[in-house]
């Protein structure tokens, strides 16, 4: 009998697992060229992290991403306006929601970063465990700018220089 009033209630001591979050690894840089084919500057985004909060209706995420920038000889100065999306995807990764926001980095150092907060709600159902479900970021990248991270990510690693010792 103790066996099936255990069973009744098999949501005690459960506790769902997180949304995976990510960054994009074809959208995590961007490199824009200058006057003369020299380089304007560079973007990247280092890392993200986030936690989640369940409720009845479903899932808050909190994520902490870092933006950040540094400019080359053909910089014409001032603020850097970047823009970077977050997307939310099910199980099937199919896409859910997709926001695009702007952050403005001050590299009149010649580099400049940002901590950017954002938060997402998640639908789910009680029974759902959210740790199926995606939050990825990346910058929002022209097609050129994806194509020309896509063929540098696919380059094999150069191979490492010998010492001479």
């Amino acid at each position: 009998m103790l066996s099936l009033a255990a069973c009744a209630n098999k949501n005690v001591g459960y506790r769902p697992g997180c949304p995976t979050v990510a960054i994009v690894r074809d959208a995590s840089s961007v490199g824009v060229p200058g006057a003369n084919g020299q380089l304007s500057y560079t973007a990247v985004m280092p890392n993200i992290e986030g936690r989640c909060e369940y409720a009845e209706k479903g899932v808050t995420m909190t994520e902490e991403l870092r933006v950040g920038a540094s400019t080359g000889p053909a910089y014409t100065g001032g603020p850097l306006p970047l823009t970077y999306f977050v997307a939310v995807t099910d199980a099937d990764r199919k896409i859910l929601t997709k926001q695009t926001y702007n952050v403005t980095l001050d590299v009149s150092t010649g580099s400049g970063g940002s901590v950017e907060r954002l938060t997402q709600f998640i639908p789910l159902s009680p029974e759902v465990d959210g740790r199926y479900y995606e939050v990825l970021v990346g910058f929002q990248l022209t097609p050129e700018q994806l194509e020309a991270n896509i063929r540098f990510n696919s380059k094999p690693p150069a191979p490492p220089v010998a010492s001479g010792k």
